[in-house]
């Protein structure tokens, strides 16, 4: 099961989205506008269109909760880090790395109080999502920005009188018991995701066949399929 156009929900509405462009919007789960113009619909048409709006309401923030959970999850880990190491400049590069990573990972999944926004993909792509693409980030991101704050220590300390070095397997080994926590940490969030596959394929599959449902009722809905089987 996938989604071919983005998602946004909000407490008064559900809009439809393909290239950030609004194709369609749900208004209070009972008014209907295609293009910027509402529809006329009866009360069975508005029956169905609130099984619609409502399954949209349940499944969606789950999905981008498991994914926004996991990627604070591992940045959190890696500003701990972070606090009170290096300089100020040093400090101010490393959180706008930060950022940076947030923002390209996290363009697909949007959570803001009551406001949740979910990319086109499927199923699968969010489970290798959580598995591959934003673990990896998080691995290379969390060895770079510790790597640096060690080359900050060494080089205050080169500035002192003591003679301090740190061999190759104590300089690494915080950056790997950093790297297992965020692993273990995205691994419980995809192991979650796993555990909540069928069932959210189960309310896919009658998403759509509600979503044929009102289409068959509103022919102008034909053209925008939000829920496929793939």
């Amino acid at each position: 099961m996938a989604f071919r156009h983005g998602i946004l929900i909000s407490p008064d509405q559900i809009r439809i989205q393909t290239a950030d462009r609004t194709q369609y919007q749900i208004n209070n789960d009972q008014q209907l506008f295609i293009q910027g113009e509402l529809q006329q619909l009866s009360p069975e048409d508005i029956r169905v269109l609130q099984k619609y709006s409502h399954g949209m309401r349940k499944f969606v923030p789950q999905v981008v909760g498991i994914a926004v959970d996991s990627m604070e999850l591992g940045l959190q880990a890696i500003e701990s880090m972070l606090v009170g190491v290096g300089n100020k400049a040093q400090q101010e590069e490393w959180q706008a790395l930060v950022r940076e990573t947030t923002y390209q990972i996290m363009s697909r999944f949007v959570r803001s109080g009551e406001h949740f926004y979910l990319a086109p993909q499927s199923l699968n792509e969010m489970d290798a999502f959580l598995h591959g693409e934003l673990k990896e980030n998080l691995n290379t991101l969390a060895k770079n920005t510790v790597g640096a704050v060690w080359q900050a220590l060494r080089d205050a300390l080169q500035q002192t009188d003591d003679n301090f070095e740190l061999n190759d397997s104590r300089d690494w080994q915080p950056v790997e018991q950093l790297v297992d926590k965020i692993n273990l940490g995205l691994d419980a969030k995809a192991d979650e995701l796993e555990a909540k596959s069928a069932l959210f394929c189960n309310r896919l599959v009658e998403l759509d066949q509600i979503e044929t449902e009102l289409q068959q009722r509103v022919p102008g809905l034909a053209a925008y399929d939000v829920v496929i089987a793939k």
